[in-house]
């Protein structure tokens, strides 16, 4: 188990935004914009083709990662693959653990344990939360709680279902992260 999850943790932990954004914009992504390591960014700071190309990349990590973990003799180990790509991604080891936020490698990831379908679901729950919240940290995290909610409700598959229970764990600690960061503490006045 060990050695697979190490090998797609060093697969998520291929920075894509920051290698297009060298490519095409010549500077650092983690010092660009809003900082993020992630294909929205990559966008604004680079164009569409490095976007894109940051996306692809993302993607191919997660159905990587989910490909291994599918042929690898792991058991019912076998769909927590995703989650050690998408804690690379999010927290990659090449750029001082400074990454994005994984949803493109989540659904990569989805391409192989579970459907364009419920990959698409879960997009859609994201993006109606986004129209209502208007931030991208708050909308993830909520999609990240629904999204194994819904499947456990309407799904047929444990294996499945442990998918999406440590992928949108491993997301949701990355959004935790980047909130804790953008809302400076405040001392609470007595």
């Amino acid at each position: 188990m060990a050695k697979y999850a190490a090998l797609c943790y060093l697969i998520g932990s291929i920075p894509f935004a920051y290698i297009c954004t060298r490519l095409f914009h010549g500077g650092d992504i983690r010092y660009l914009g809003s900082r993020n390591v992630g294909t929205t960014n990559v966008v604004k700071q680079a164009g569409w083709v490095a976007g894109l190309l940051t996306l692809v990349g993302d993607m191919f990590k997660g159905w990587l990662a989910a490909a291994i973990g599918a042929l690898a003799p792991l058991g019912e180990l076998r769909s927590v693959m995703p989650a050690f790509a998408i804690l690379g991604h999010n927290w990659p080891l090449w750029l001082r653990f400074q990454g994005g936020g994984g949803l493109a490698t989540f659904v990569g990831s989805c391409l192989v344990f579970s459907d364009l379908k419920s990959a698409l679901i879960g997009m859609a729950i994201w993006g109606v939360c986004y129209f209502f919240l208007r931030d991208h940290d708050q909308s993830a995290l909520t999609a990240c709680i629904s999204a194994p909610l819904l499947y456990a409700i309407v799904g047929d598959s444990l294996e499945v279902l442990v998918f999406y229970i440590s992928s949108s764990f491993v997301i949701a600690l990355r959004r935790l992260q980047s909130m804790s960061l953008q809302q400076p503490w405040r001392k609470i006045q007595a």
